[in-house]
C-alpha cells in the first residue's frame, strides 16, 4: 500500500491551512488598526465632552458667585418712580 496519496492530501491541507492563517492574521491586523482609530476618536470626543462640562461648571460657579455678591437694589429704584418725574 502506498502512502503517497495520503502525503499529497496532508501537504495540500497544510498549504491551505497556512493560507487561511495568513488571511486571518491580515484581517486581525486590519481590525486592530481600525479599533485603534475608533478608540482614539472616542477618547477625543469624550475628552472634549469632559472639557466642555468642566467649562460649564466653572461658568455656573462664577455666575452664582457674581449673583450672590451683587446688590439687590434696582438702579432705577433709588430715583423713585419714573412716572413722578414727568411733571
Amino acid at each position: 500500500m502506498s502512502y503517497l496519496p495520503t502525503w499529497i492530501v496532508v501537504a495540500v491541507g497544510l498549504v491551505l491551512l497556512v493560507l487561511v492563517v495568513i488571511r486571518v492574521l491580515r484581517t486581525v491586523r486590519r481590525f486592530g488598526a481600525t479599533a485603534a482609530v475608533v478608540n482614539a476618536r472616542f477618547a477625543d470626543g469624550s475628552g472634549l465632552l469632559r472639557a466642555r462640562s468642566a467649562a460649564l461648571r466653572v461658568a455656573m460657579k462664577e455666575t452664582r458667585d457674581r449673583v450672590k455678591h451683587a446688590s439687590a437694589d434696582v438702579p432705577s429704584g433709588r430715583r423713585g418712580r419714573q412716572e413722578d418725574d414727568r411733571g
